[in-house]
């Protein structure tokens, strides 16, 4: 089994001995410039370890170096071998080093040496993480030569904050892990939790970021090579603004309630001045996203439907060109979502600024290649940068989901990664939604989605990887610690669609993210108890047909009771392990949602017809 997560390139494996590691020898980087990022990681992920940066190089290692391909190098090992064992990784390249992509690296391993070598510093990142999931897989290390980069340039985690979301903490504390799955950006969008200052009235009372808490996410993200893209929606799903009283007026129609009307000068002016307070706060990041999806409302006020003679895209696109224009004075490349551009003719499309990018996103079908193919190639050929949207997590008919539909969304991810390579896609982000918008009720908490975001990851990094990789293996023994050998024991046979379904059996295995186990498991427990609850209307409707029987209403109170125990615990379970990801309030929110209608039926129902609920207060047995 290949241990590492993303599954490597080449890995080729030599009949030597097999390394052994020696504690005493410093880490020494080698590379043109200083990157302090790069020494700071080391520590990190080998915080045991002596680390040199630019180290005066003996008159032998001065002249490997000046003749190595690399730009950048790691050297680890004793010093009597370096200099022999070096000269090997230099001259022997089983693979051409010279035509390895950007954020590529190569990793050797010795019996008593290691060495990385990459042509940018964010490659040699990468095998810093490879060689130190190596490490923790608890194999012996053969002598191996790993050759390895991405397939997908740009790999693009995302953070949703409108409905439920991590503590910020937590969500400064997550890019690493986002790092180590070798996710190079990050799309973040605000709503109301960005900390407006020219618009104050706009951030969320209680969940707003503070500045503070924005520039130690930016500043961790950087660290580890990570660019956020903020998204700020500039067309529709402005409901947080359009929903005020004061801003009604923006609205293309009274119902529209999250659409501006691009006719008023007004709504250029408010968007624009997000934009800009958005695009400041970011100065690192080449990208700022304006949304500009599913814009239902387009001409439907007389303004607009007399200016652009009724014509639905000309309003779009009049509106979309002045924010393009616009951002790219802020000094950002704009993206925005592609489903209104799907339905312009060619001509339409033609009016299309082409400095823009479109990020294409197809959630569903089995055939995404011929959903995505015919309008990337058209934008392509104009000249527009292409992206690709996965989703990690999405709707998939399932509103009230607790964690992502596995196995719609890896078929959904495959399938993107394949056309991404295909059609030469610039990036891919992988959309984890936190529910439909911002006014519905929200999906599963992040932190059950961490599955589908690694599947995400690997996809990206290696979009033809052998299926005999398994990666719920992978994923296993680098998430959660858990060795295949334990997994096998425990679950006998298992796939990757087995997962979420798979955790109150792996949960006494879990040695790493145990917290997030014990939320899956409490997600679990609360679907069994909640798939019971349905059975109580059957004995309801027995006991109606019977209403005199003493027997029928026995049997309908004790599964009553049962049930009642069973939604209790579960609830009690659920909040605690939710209190632990996310500030109470935002836990309280969720926990209801899922309970609303047990508590509405208790209510109005089952009080009514003289059902009890049992006696014990903390759930035990009755």
């Amino acid at each position: 089994m290949n241990p590492t997560l993303p599954l490597v390139q080449r890995w080729m494996d030599y009949e030597e001995e097999p390394f052994a590691l020696d504690e005493g020898c410093p880490f020494i980087l080698v590379g043109p410039d200083p990157d302090p990022r790069l020494l700071k990681a080391g520590r990190l992920l080998f915080p045991d370890q002596v680390w040199i940066q630019e180290l005066t190089l003996s008159a032998l290692w001065a002249e490997l170096t000046e003749a190595s391909p690399f730009a950048y190098m790691l050297l680890w090992g004793p010093d009597h071998s370096l200099g022999e064992e070096l000269q090997f990784f230099l001259k022997e390249t089983p693979f051409s080093v010279e035509e390895l992509p950007a954020e590529g690296y190569r990793l050797a391993i010795r019996k008593s040496s290691v060495f990385i070598g990459a042509h940018d510093a964010a490659g040699l990142f990468y095998g810093l993480h490879t060689l130190r999931q190596l490490l923790d897989s608890g194999r012996p290390l053969s002598a191996t030569d790993i050759t390895d980069w991405p397939d997908v340039p740009l790999r693009c985690m995302n953070y949703d904050l409108r409905q439920t979301f991590s503590k910020p903490e937590l969500l400064i504390d997550y890019i690493p892990i986002l790092a180590s799955f070798k996710a190079n950006a990050l799309l973040v969008e605000y709503e109301d939790k960005f900390p407006f200052s020219r618009h104050p009235d706009f951030r969320h009372p209680s969940h707003a970021l503070s500045n503070h808490h924005l520039e130690q996410l930016l500043e961790t993200a950087e660290q580890h090579f990570i660019e956020v893209i903020p998204l700020q929606q500039s067309f529709g799903h402005l409901e947080y603004i359009l929903g005020r009283k004061e801003y009604q007026h923006l609205r293309e129609s009274a119902t529209s309630t999250g659409e501006l009307c691009p006719s008023l000068a007004e709504s250029f002016t408010l968007v624009s001045e997000l934009l800009e307070e958005v695009a400041a706060h970011h100065p690192r990041s080449r990208y700022l996203h304006l949304g500009c999806d599913e814009v239902y409302s387009l001409c439907e006020c007389p303004q607009c439907r007399e200016r652009y003679d009724g014509s639905r895209n000309r309003a779009f696109l009049d509106f979309v060109n002045k924010l393009i224009d616009y951002t790219c004075h802020l000094g950002k490349q704009p993206i925005i979502w592609q489903d209104v551009l799907a339905a312009c003719s060619d001509e339409e499309l033609d009016l299309l600024d082409r400095r823009v990018c479109v990020m294409i996103w197809h959630y569903n079908g089995k055939n995404i290649e011929a959903l995505v193919s015919p309008l990337a190639a058209k934008l392509q050929a104009m000249g527009i940068v292409v992206m690709g949207a996965p989703s990690v997590r999405c709707f998939d008919r399932k509103d009230d989901q607790n964690y992502p539909l596995v196995e719609q969304r890896m078929a959904n991810i495959n399938q993107w990664s394949e056309a991404a390579t295909r059609q030469q896609l610039s990036g891919l982000v992988g959309t984890n939604w936190t529910a439909v918008f911002s006014l519905g009720v929200p999906y599963g908490p992040f932190e059950t989605s961490w599955y589908t975001m690694a599947y995400f990851a690997d996809a990206c990094w290696h979009a033809k990887r052998s299926r005999q990789d398994r990666f719920i293996d992978r994923f296993l023994l680098n998430f959660h610690g858990i060795g295949i050998d334990m997994a096998k024991r425990l679950l006998g046979n298992y796939d990757d669609e087995d997962y979420y379904t798979s955790m109150p059996k792996l949960l006494e295995a879990v040695v790493k993210n145990r917290s997030t186990a014990e939320l899956i498991v409490a997600m679990l427990d609360f679907e069994t108890a909640a798939d019971r609850s349905r059975t109580i209307h059957k004995y309801i409707y027995r006991w109606q047909l019977s209403p005199q029987s003493e027997a029928e209403w026995r049997s309908l109170m004790n599964n009553y009771q049962i049930t009642r125990v069973g939604l209790r615990r579960a609830r009690v379970a659920m909040e605690e392990a939710l209190r632990v990801f996310q500030p109470n309030d935002m836990a309280d929110h969720y926990v209801l949602s899922r309970f609303y209608l047990h508590d509405y039926l208790q209510e109005t129902l089952y009080q009514e017809i003289g059902l009890a609920e049992p006696d014990s207060a903390d759930g035990g047995e009755l």
